[in-house]
């Protein structure tokens, strides 16, 4: 975003950007539960805890606030390319760990020097956890082998923490029979939903505060509406339509956004996002959904400025 675009709404920073800046963190009840939930499985030393939510809801953000928070008393392995068979994923998180392991590549010598490490780390107090983001795309063989290593305890208390983070589907998965073992040992379970309505425009306000912006009211309240229905109040989506409507103002010289432009800015967003969507029918039906409001919208608009 230029400084131009900025500079025109009296903006320091690009209030929408999709990356998960933990700076433009919203606290809504269910990510501030969840972040609660985080922080409960590692005080407590928990074996398993389990964080889903659909894409976009800000699972992302929440790792990166959790992992900054813990760093200094933690090591922390963050597995994001979790296709792997079951002695690739135990390399990646020795590695991660920087834990030095035979290059031989013998499980058993790897699970040995695992321990040792785990061992350690408890004498002096650290924990140790575990982070698996895109955890639904676990091959079978993979999950049975994090069950495996929860074992890796002492009398007293469990020597790793896991958190798996997914989609839906995962906590789906987690129900199967062959994963009933897996799914008993869950102690902590947390999940992400869309924003209500006063959330999302509390939400678009404290990005825009967050900016650098002077004033609220850069939304009026028929774009708050509409941008709240077309998004379902999944942040990615806000942020998607909400910058795009900025975008669509600062072209017409508009200093803030009607519901116009929030339409114009949604058709946008959907045809690029429709071509992006993952293969779960869920998905499919919800960019359907979204799809249709946007043209329902739209005519509503016609109708209302010509009559």
């Amino acid at each position: 975003m230029n400084a131009t675009y900025l500079n025109f709404f009296g903006l320091h920073d690009d209030p929408f950007r999709l990356t998960p800046d933990p700076a433009y963190y919203y606290p809504s009840h269910d990510h501030a539960n969840a972040l609660l939930s985080l922080d409960y499985t590692l005080n407590n030393r928990e074996g398993f805890c389990l964080l889903t939510g659909e894409p976009g809801t800000g699972k992302t953000t929440l790792l990166r606030i959790f992992i900054n928070k813990w760093q200094d008393q933690a090591e922390i392995a963050l597995i994001m390319t979790p296709r792997l068979s079951p002695e690739e994923f135990l390399q990646a998180i020795l590695d991660d760990l920087g834990v030095i392991f035979p290059l031989s590549g013998n499980k058993n010598d790897m699970i040995k020097e695992f321990r040792d490490f785990l061992l350690g780390h408890a004498e002096n107090g650290r924990r140790v956890v575990i982070i698996v983001d895109e955890a639904q795309q676990l091959p079978d063989a993979t999950l049975e082998e994090l069950r495996l290593l929860s074992n890796l305890e002492t009398t007293k208390e469990k020597l790793v923490q896991i958190i798996l983070v997914g989609q839906p589907e995962l906590a789906d998965k987690m129900e199967q029979d062959q994963f009933r073992q897996l799914n008993q040992r869950i102690s902590v379970r947390a999940s992400l939903s869309p924003l209500a309505e006063r959330a999302t425009a509390d939400y678009l306000t404290t990005r825009l505060m967050k900016a650098g912006a002077l004033t609220a009211t850069f939304f009026d309240k028929a774009a708050l509406d509409t941008i709240f229905r077309l998004s379902c109040g999944i942040p990615r989506l806000i942020n998607l339509i909400a910058s795009r409507a900025l975008m669509a103002a600062y072209l017409e010289g508009k200093p803030g956004v009607q519901e116009r432009q929030v339409i114009i800015a949604a058709a946008e967003v959907m045809k690029k996002e429709r071509k992006k969507m993952g293969s779960p029918r869920r998905n499919q039906l919800l960019w359907w959904a979204i799809s249709g409001l946007v043209v329902i919208i739209a005519l509503l608009s016609v109708f209302k400025i010509r009559f």
